[in-house]
């Protein structure tokens, strides 16, 4: 009994030991904000020249005519605050922008005169990063901090991880409330491992026992509700936290947990699940 005890703990620290040594979020470009007077600011690179860009939600991104004056003239639209005006600009073709760490490739914009923004403020302005171009790069601005959060590679393919995993647990849920054994196995890594506050379970045969033996087939059916949160993509897995409740003959079971999912196979499988127990009503109780 000792035994599995401290295997248990063993692979509980494991966990969190695994769990601080990794940097769950990838760490992200936080780029300050600078101010021309009261406008907020950024420096970013155009073919490796350092430039101040006004950054401007409420408009499409655009070039300043006095600090790129090549390009072929051509009308264009031109939205800001005030509407979407019609005028004669130089489209310019940038063969490389850089914002923090990210690169945008032939980027195409059109350039006007910007003189009276730099007055304004007192500083040069060379162009507008609008909404558009904020976009492109997943950029998201904290005025609080007065930062710039600019999406790295690594944080998109993780966030498509983490949405895919979710997708396909999902499915999993809807075979638990089916009471189908076959398909929630499916839904199992081989070697799964699950912590419980009353066990201590390895391999898919085990937790499927563990779940037949408590919610399978019951009448009325037991129904799972899960709520995740917190996903941390790390390679071909993710972990996160969640809160569950589980309406079932004996009651109404309320808990949270950690979990990790790990892909193989095409397919995202539950690979380590450690959950407690918060609330457990009786049957008459929930009545």
């Amino acid at each position: 009994m000792r035994i599995r005890s401290l295997s248990r703990w063993a692979a509980l620290v494991a966990v969190l030991l695994f769990a601080g040594a990794v940097p769950f979020r990838a760490c992200g470009q936080e780029i300050p904000l600078e101010r021309c007077d009261a406008l907020p600011v950024i420096e970013v690179s155009v073919g490796g020249q350092p430039m101040r860009f006004l950054v401007d939600t409420a408009a499409t991104s655009f070039l300043n005519l006095k600090s790129f004056a090549e390009g072929k003239a051509q009308d264009v639209h031109i939205t800001s605050w005030s509407g979407t005006l019609a005028t004669s600009a130089r489209e310019v073709t940038l063969n490389e922008v850089v914002i923090g760490s990210t690169r945008v490739l032939n980027l195409k914009l059109p350039a006007v005169d910007l003189s009276a923004v730099g007055d304004a403020c007192g500083k040069k302005i060379d162009g507008i990063l609008g909404v558009d171009l904020l976009a492109t790069v997943g950029a998201t601005i904290d005025l609080k901090k007065q930062t710039v959060h600019v999406t790295t590679v690594s944080e998109a393919h993780a966030s498509e991880h983490a949405a895919e995993m979710h997708g396909e647990m999902h499915h999993c849920v809807e075979a638990f409330n089916a009471s189908d054994e076959k398909a929630f196995g499916e839904c199992l890594d081989p070697k799964i491992v699950l912590f419980s506050m009353d066990a201590e379970l390895y391999g898919r045969e085990q937790v499927v026992g563990y779940f037949h033996e408590r919610y399978f087939h019951q009448k009325p059916a037991a129904k799972l509700e899960i709520r995740e949160s917190d996903f941390h993509p790390i390679g071909e897995a993710v972990w996160y936290e969640y809160e569950f409740t589980i309406e079932s003959a004996r009651g109404v079971l309320h808990g949270r947990g950690m979990a990790m999912c790990r892909k193989s196979g095409g397919h995202w499988r539950m690979a380590s699940m450690h959950h407690s127990v918060t609330k457990l009503e009786p049957v008459q109780a929930a009545k």
